[in-house]
């Protein structure tokens, strides 16, 4: 039975000035307005569903005309949004360097002036975490510490360069340091909460993240009759094209298919270095049919171009957890998923998904093989995919984030009238 979707106004309100810190930049116009990419400003939005005065830490970029993708933030009465600047949307690490001074004093003053501090780790060249988590400490305000991913953890240390490998274990370091001071540690992953746990009173709240609403999962009904139109086996991989989301494990086991005279039809959809090698295989291979696709827009024209193929390829070698698994499954569409930590916490074998050994060209090769030979497997995974999917939406994911802050920092309830007046 799939969770009802949460009702804004039910939700505990987080009294507390609220700081959130983020690595993705807002964008200032002429006369002063805040415009944000349209993802972004609709995942922001859920926040003052129970967060009554919110300050958002960030890069800051002047524009003339607000881009196309570029919109504004809705405020809902009672409630208060603010965008402070904070570092370089851009840039290389001396300028960072140079900057750190001005950083400090930022966060210094802007911790102050907190009640919660939401913060993380991740950033490059200096994560914001590095001058904001100690300054919270220092400050003696309660940090709310997110991780969503630990991209400094190498999965092949043997060929890492020493610069890699020492700045692996200085900023796992920090992780653990901040966790252990955190009030309240979310994690997107089992994985992530038992490798960085919190201290002592700290809550730790696992809560993987996904960007799907309840009017995006196709209703079981749909999915059949979609299923009943799909034609020959196709599969889509949907990823940035970098190696760190397991790119090359994917072009090799795509080269075993080729040697082994093995038909197989894939897309691409993605930007990064590795498109031109995905290229390069495209244009030689006679067995596999390999497509570049180009990037659509995320809501209902990705969820449409998800919903044609049989499965989806999540190659990932790393630790995380990608949203593309919650994307897929709200739309009947299982998934070849290496068994990496991440991955295993929502990917059943054989039940919404497949899953191969990690780091295996030669298994996701034979998998994909399986799959595309399987008559109704996909089908029949699909549509237990869509049961998993509704657990999973971006409403829920808040709902829950609301409620364990209510439970540490306490909260009153939702009167917008009252709020108003108070913070008027």
């Amino acid at each position: 039975m799939a969770a009802p979707t949460p009702d804004p106004a039910a939700l505990p309100l987080i009294r507390q000035p609220y700081l959130l810190s983020v690595l993705i930049p807002f964008y200032r116009d002429k006369q002063g307005a805040v415009w944000l990419g349209r993802l972004w400003a609709h995942d922001l939005r859920a926040h003052l569903d129970y967060i009554a005065d919110l300050t958002v830490l960030a890069p800051e970029v002047q524009i003339t005309v607000p881009g196309p993708d570029m919109v504004r933030v809705p405020v809902p009465a009672g409630r208060r949004l603010r965008f402070r600047p904070f570092g370089r949307a851009e840039g290389g690490a001396l300028r960072a360097v140079l900057a750190l001074p001005g950083l400090v004093l930022a966060a210094w003053r802007a911790v102050g002036k907190a009640g919660i501090v939401h913060s993380g780790v991740a950033g490059w060249p200096i994560p914001p975490g590095l001058v904001i988590n100690p300054v919270a400490v220092l400050r003696r305000r309660p940090l709310v510490m997110v991780t969503e991913s630990a991209f400094w953890r190498l999965p092949d240390r043997d060929h890492a360069s020493r610069k890699a490998r020492l700045r692996a274990r200085l900023t796992e370091g920090f992780a653990r340091w901040s966790m252990r001071r955190a009030r309240l540690g979310v994690y997107t992953s089992e994985a992530y909460r038992d490798s960085l746990p919190v201290g002592p009173g700290g809550e730790a709240l696992v809560l993987p993240a996904s960007w799907i609403s309840d009017d995006m999962i196709l209703i079981e009904d749909v999915a059949r009759a979609a299923w009943a139109g799909k034609g020959a086996p196709r599969f889509l991989m949907a990823s940035r094209l970098v190696a760190e989301k397991g790119i090359g494990l994917f072009l090799a086991a795509l080269e075993r298919l080729e040697a082994q005279g093995i038909a197989l039809a894939v897309d691409v959809i993605g930007e990064g270095p590795m498109r031109e090698g995905l290229a390069a295989f495209a244009a030689q291979a006679r067995h596999v049919r390999l497509g570049l696709v180009q990037p659509v827009e995320y809501g209902a024209p990705f969820m449409a171009l998800l919903g044609q193929y049989h499965a989806v390829v999540v190659p990932t070698t790393g630790d995380e957890q990608p949203r593309i698994l919650f994307d897929a499954f709200s739309q009947a569409v299982p998934v070849v998923a290496t068994g990496t930590t991440g991955n295993l916490e929502v990917v059943q074998d054989g039940v919404n998904g497949r899953i191969t050994a990690p780091g295996s060209a030669e298994d996701l090769a034979r998998v994909l093989t399986e799959v595309a030979a399987g008559s109704g497997m996909a089908a029949q995974m699909g549509l237990h995919a869509l049961e998993t999917a509704r657990g999973y939406t971006h409403a829920i994911m808040h709902r829950k984030r609301a409620e364990a802050l209510a439970r540490i920092f306490g909260a009153g309830p939702a009167d917008p009238a009252a709020d108003h007046e108070r913070l008027s």
